[in-house]
């Protein structure tokens, strides 16, 4: 006889998956950040770094969400990617207040997605596998 496998809520799958991004990617922006203001970086690279830090990040939370989820994991991890991009919108609109680039929010949006969908295919494909008892 088969159990009925629940699978988890949508909360569940991308809560912690995408909580983990933001924190991921706001720390490796304060680490970057730190990196410039002691000369270590380039202060004229600061968009290339903030850049590698949204994909790090989104890869992460897109990683998580699939091997999180029952189903859909490439899915799972491209949904993740999308609402960690929009908390942090909602977060540099809120903090900054400062005019918005059309041109360099859409390049961080299909950043964001392309590496949230590198970060679900991976996901998916490191899941752990139930095997079935015979």
């Amino acid at each position: 006889m088969k159990k009925n496998e629940s699978a988890p809520p949508a909360a569940a799958v991308l809560g912690a998956a995408v909580l983990t991004g933001f924190v991921l990617t706001l720390l490796l922006m304060a680490v970057c950040a730190l990196a410039v203001l002691l000369g270590a970086l380039a202060a004229d690279r600061i968009g290339v770094w903030a850049d590698l830090c949204l994909a790090i990040g989104s890869l992460c939370a897109a990683f998580f969400a699939a091997r999180r989820s029952a189903s859909w994991q490439p899915l799972w991890g491209i949904a993740a990617g999308v609402l960690l991009f929009g908390c942090l919108v909602i977060l540099s609109f809120a903090w900054f207040g400062q005019p918005v680039h059309l041109s360099r929010l859409l390049i961080n949006a299909v950043l964001t997605i392309v590496s949230a969908a590198v970060g679900g295919a991976l996901g998916a494909r490191r899941r752990r596998r139930r095997r079935r008892k015979k």
